[in-house]
């Protein structure tokens, strides 16, 4: 190549180069702009959404004329708990466990209620409501008949023993009392949400006593004997509980609902278990231990169901009435401790077994 040709290269090269960068920088400036347009075009989305009041969401929370911005809830429960791990005792049909079945107490259906007071402040929509859950149950079950092996007694005393009949009740007793802050809004014409942020003390009490007649315990001697287990396990705990409400209107008052949600609890474990066995009227006790611990535990709430509302004297009064289906799952609820071995009567089991609550909830709520 000459070097004239040279030149003429060089200078077809910056050229290309010169074109380059302006395309570069001309691509990055229509970029930007398109970013810059596409966020002015939300934004104006969003101010063209804005009611007379200036909230992109209005509030969709019951309004009344000239109340006094308050509300009342009474929710009427017929639950029923279920709890891993309460197995208290395997009964055979033979010699040996090849056809088994162990039983567990048989829960039944009971009452319970929630009442609650609500306060809708001038901020933003927002609400500030609080309420308390108390719910007592309880459960029962008897075996009278074939070969039992007991599960719930210190196998120092009834290694190798059977029982001829045995017996368990348990009880239940819990207590809750939640405080949240949340805000009702309209997403469209027939939806609404409340997320919520709150926090919940929760009071949980279980006493389970079962007991073997027997006629062979091993340890005892010769003749009848009647063992016993006695358990306690409190629990109390409080944390942050995050949630969200969902209204889906059907039009004429009526709407489905849905709502979820999630308790983180840092609380306290108490045990106490006594066994002793009876025998020619004499007691002798076996067992006489306590157990404390701290722990951190989950509750996760859902409820489904069908709600009415109806403003009254003149829009004065608003009424709302609701059936649903409620489900409580406390994760890790069952610290009965079991003890396991002949040989070393100190080592147990701690259950951690799940207690499930559901049922029925009939709620009513007035806000004036």
């Amino acid at each position: 190549m000459t070097q004239s040709g040279g030149k003429v290269m060089q200078k077809l090269l910056k050229q290309l180069s010169a074109a380059a960068v302006f395309v570069t920088a001309a691509a990055h400036a229509d970029v930007s702009d398109a970013q810059v347009r596409n966020l002015e075009n939300r934004v104006s989305a969003l101010e063209q959404r804005k009611g007379a009041s200036g909230m992109i969401n209005p509030s969709g929370r019951p309004e009344v004329k000239d109340g006094a911005d308050v509300f009342v809830t009474a929710d009427l429960l017929v639950w029923q708990a279920h709890e891993n791990g309460l197995g208290y005792v395997v009964k055979a049909n033979g010699p040996n466990l090849t056809k088994s079945h162990t039983r567990e107490p048989h829960f039944n259906w009971d009452p319970g209620f929630r009442v609650g007071f609500g306060i809708n402040t001038p901020h933003d929509g927002w609400d500030l409501y609080a309420n308390w859950t108390y719910f007592h149950t309880k459960a029962r079950s008897e075996v009278s008949n074939g070969t039992q092996y007991p599960v719930f007694a210190n196998p120092e005393y009834v290694s190798g023993g059977t029982a001829t009949s045995s017996n368990a009740k348990w009880k239940l007793n819990l207590n809750m009392v939640d405080v949240e802050l949340g805000r009702e809004f309209f997403v469209s014409k027939w939806l609404t949400l409340r997320p919520f942020i709150g926090l919940r003390n929760a009071w949980i009490y279980q006493r389970m006593n079962v007991g073997y007649e027997s006629q062979n315990i091993e340890n005892v001697g010769s003749g009848p004997a009647n063992y016993s287990t006695n358990m306690k396990c409190q629990f109390w705990g409080m944390g942050v509980r995050p949630g969200l409400d969902t209204q889906w209107g059907l039009g004429s008052g009526f709407s489905f609902f849905g709502n979820t949600s999630l308790s983180l609890l840092y609380g306290f474990f108490h045990q106490k278990q006594d066994q002793s066995y009876v025998q020619t009227g004499a007691t002798t006790p076996t067992v006489g231990n306590t157990h404390s611990n701290r722990v951190g535990r989950v509750i996760v709430e859902t409820e489904l169901g069908v709600r009415f509302e109806h403003m009254l004297a003149n829009d004065r009064l608003h009424f709302a009435m609701q059936l649903g289906w409620e489900n409580l799952m406390f994760f890790g609820q069952n610290q009965f401790d079991r003890f396991t071995a002949s040989l070393d009567p100190a080592i147990y089991v701690a259950n951690q077994g799940d207690l499930t609550i559901q049922g029925y909830t009939l709620s009513f709520r007035l806000d004036f």
